[in-house]
């Protein structure tokens, strides 16, 4: 089945709406790092730790959890078809709550401090694609696969989920301005949304330039009001976000000169991530590139191009800590776990750390519950437009008619010709 976006010039833009819909439900393994916390998700399971702790980490399996009750008038789960696959995740801004969803239609909320610990389980009602907690921490919002944002609160930790905002196509990830004041979002259909938190109907911008899904979303620290953007058309963009206008924007592809086989890469944006011990670095990671992007804001304020990480592998995941290291998933059981710093304008591995000694032991001791993997999926396949030239195929139908009735047109002056001579004879 496919979906029509538009239909001009007789050529048709599609999206199979079989491969987006299970887009939703398919999420690698997640890296998280909070303030004295960092998190790590494989499948249905969870590997919490406390930074610097001794203590055994935490461990949860999703599919241990509650179900969903039945419908009255049905029996069973809710759901029956869910994998209890975790499918986002987050850290609270003060590190001290972490929530995440799951395949089964789960929020479940936790305290990390002074320990792991889970505090509820609430349900959202559709699968979800991306997972934000508020700059206050007071509050969740969820963004799911048809288009709506809910918010759920954190005190409140029973309290069930408030509708805020609904687009009407696919979310990929939903963000807060830090100031608290706006909840921006992005589908699938290329649109940055930026709407007003106090009344969601109230549309303050629209942030539009992408020609494929937008993939990522990270508002960067400051008194510009900047977004930062990812997407599937390979290329980073930076926005002021009230008046949706574009500052600056790079591609990707033309940064990685190392990279062999460039042309069979897309460059869609998978990851960002945004340290500002000193000054706005960013990390940034693309489906199926085998490195990480690096880049630092200046004043203007630009993206500048700092350095690009070759790595042997595709990484999976990354994440900045509050100390400026720089944490990343490598999805091999060997060494699954990198960590960088800078140093003299350069970023260089971290060996001989006690803390990702520990961490990688503990990684490789539960790496059959994590579902390792050393190639992760692809995520974005189906959400691509897939491009039909119907003016092509009209020209060739009409070309093959007109050489038909040609023939028919000579097959008929033969006969008639024939015709004449014998009624003359």
């Amino acid at each position: 089945m496919t979906r029509c976006l538009v239909t001009a010039s007789n050529v048709t833009v599609t999206r199979r709406e079989t491969q987006t819909r299970e887009w939703c439900r398919t999420r690698k393994e997640m890296l998280r790092v909070g303030p004295g916390s960092l998190a790590i998700t494989g499948g249905s399971r969870l590997l919490g730790h406390r930074v610097g702790s001794e203590c055994c980490p935490f461990h949860l399996d999703c599919s241990l959890l509650e179900k969903q009750s039945a419908a009255p008038g049905q029996e069973g789960s809710a759901d029956s078809h869910g994998s209890d696959k975790i499918l986002a995740a987050a850290f609270s801004p003060s590190g001290e709550y972490f929530a995440l969803t799951d395949d089964n239609k789960r929020l479940v909320l936790f305290r990390t401090k002074p320990a792991w610990e889970k505090i509820s389980v609430r349900w959202v009602s559709r699968r979800c694609t991306a997972l934000t907690f508020s700059p206050c921490g007071n509050h969740i919002l969820v963004a799911d696969k048809s288009g709506d944002v809910f918010s759920f609160s954190v005190p409140r930790a029973l309290e069930q989920g408030r509708l805020e905002l609904g687009h009407l196509s696919m979310l990929l990830d939903v963000t807060v301005s830090l100031d608290g004041k706006h909840i921006i979002t992005c589908d699938r259909d290329e649109k940055i949304r930026v709407s007003c938190w106090g009344a969601p109907h109230v549309i303050m911008s629209f942030c539009l330039g992408h020609t494929e899904f937008v993939s990522q979303l990270l508002p960067l620290p400051g008194q510009e009001k900047l977004l930062l953007s990812g997407s599937g058309d390979g290329t980073l963009r930076l926005w002021e976000y009230e008046s949706g206008k574009e500052v600056h924007s790079v591609t990707l592809r033309s940064l990685a000169h190392e990279l062999e086989d460039q042309e069979n890469k897309r460059f869609a944006v998978s990851r960002i991530s945004c340290c500002s011990c000193n000054g706005i670095q960013l990390a940034v990671l693309c489906e199926g590139v085998p490195g990480i992007f690096l880049f630092s804001v200046s004043p203007e304020p630009r993206l500048t191009f700092t350095q690009y990480i070759a790595l042997t592998h595709t990484p999976i995941d990354l994440d900045f800590d509050g100390s400026a290291f720089l944490w990343v998933l490598s999805g091999v059981r060997e060494e699954p776990l990198l960590k960088y710093k800078e140093l003299d304008d350069q970023w260089q591995s971290v060996s001989n750390d006690e803390e990702l000694t520990r961490l990688t032991g503990i990684i490789q001791e539960n790496w059959g519950d994590l579902e390792g993997a050393g190639a992760p999926e692809s995520r974005f396949v189906g959400l691509y437009k897939a491009v039909f030239d119907n003016m092509a195929t009209y020209l060739q139908k009409k070309e093959l008619r007109l050489e038909s009735e040609k023939r028919k047109a000579a097959d008929g002056q033969v006969v008639l010709a024939s015709k004449v001579q014998k009624t003359e004879s």
